[in-house]
C-alpha cells in the first residue's frame, strides 16, 4: 500500500496533513503562524544526510521522541530538507515527521514534528483518520504499522548510500543532496535533488528500496 506525507507551508499559516493510500490524516489542532515561525529558523547544512553520523543521530532521535513502545507501532517517518539554493538568501531547515498509532484510541495516530522553521520539536498532535476511495471500508490502520526499531541505522544508511551511488553525478550537477528520507512499512524512499550545470534547472530522482 503506497503512502505519502504532505506538509504545506503558506505565508500566513502552516497546515499539516498526511495522505496514505487515499487516506487523509487531518490535524486535530491548528499550528502556529508562519510570520512568527520565521523568527526561529534553525539553519542546517543542506547536505547533512550524506553523512552517516547525521542519519544515525536522527534515527536515534526518532526512537527517543516516540518512545520504545510507540516506535513499534509506527505509521511513517519522514525527514525533509527545505530551502532554496545555497547561493540564495533563504536558509535550509529540517522537517521531521514521526507518526505512530495512538495508544488509547487505536483508530487514531499521534504525530510529532521537528520543524526547523518554528524552533524545533513540537508537542505530539492527535490526528483523525479519514479514509476515502475504493476499498475504504476495508481499511485497517494496523495493516500499515511497522516496528521502527527493526529498521537499524545501518539499514537506513545503506539505503542512503545506494541512492547516492545510483544518482550522484558530479559531471552533470553543480550541487546535489539528499532532500528527503521516508520510511514506511517495508519500504524506504529517498529523494535526491540537484541543480544541472548546463542550465541551472533543479531535478529530483527518487530511489526506493525494500527493508
Amino acid at each position: 500500500m503506497k503512502k505519502g506525507v504532505v506538509f504545506g507551508i503558506a505565508l500566513a499559516t502552516v497546515l499539516g496533513s498526511i495522505i496514505s493510500c487515499n487516506k487523509v490524516k487531518e490535524m486535530k489542532n491548528a499550528v502556529t503562524q508562519a510570520a512568527e515561525a520565521a523568527k526561529g529558523v534553525e539553519d542546517i547544512e543542506f547536505q547533512m544526510f550524506s553523512k552517516p553520523e547525521e542519519v544515525q543521530k536522527w534515527y536515534n532521535l526518532v526512537i527517543e521522541k516516540a518512545g520504545a513502545e510507540n516506535a513499534k507501532v509506527m505509521d511513517e517517518v519522514k525527514f525533509t530538507i527545505n530551502g532554496s539554493s545555497p547561493e540564495g538568501s533563504d536558509k535550509y531547515y529540517l522537517l521531521t515527521q514521526i507518526v505512530y498509532q495512538d495508544n488509547v484510541d487505536k483508530r487514531r495516530v499521534q504525530e510529532i514534528l521537528y520543524h526547523g522553521l518554528i524552533g524545533g520539536w513540537q508537542p505530539a498532535e492527535t490526528k483523525e483518520i479519514n479514509v476515502i476511495g475504493i476499498g475504504a471500508e476495508n481499511f485497517r490502520l494496523e495493516d500499515e504499522l511497522f516496528d521502527f526499531t527493526k529498521l537499524t541505522s545501518e539499514i537506513l544508511n545503506k539505503a542512503v548510500a545506494d541512492a547516492w551511488t545510483k544518482y550522484k553525478d558530479d559531471q552533470k550537477y553543480e550541487e546535489q543532496y539528499i532532500r528527503s528520507i521516508e520510511v514506511r512499512k517495508g519500504e524506504i524512499e529517498i529523494v535526491v535533488k540537484g541543480k544541472i550545470k548546463a542550465n541551472g534547472v533543479e531535478k529530483i530522482e527518487i530511489f526506493r528500496t525494500s527493508w
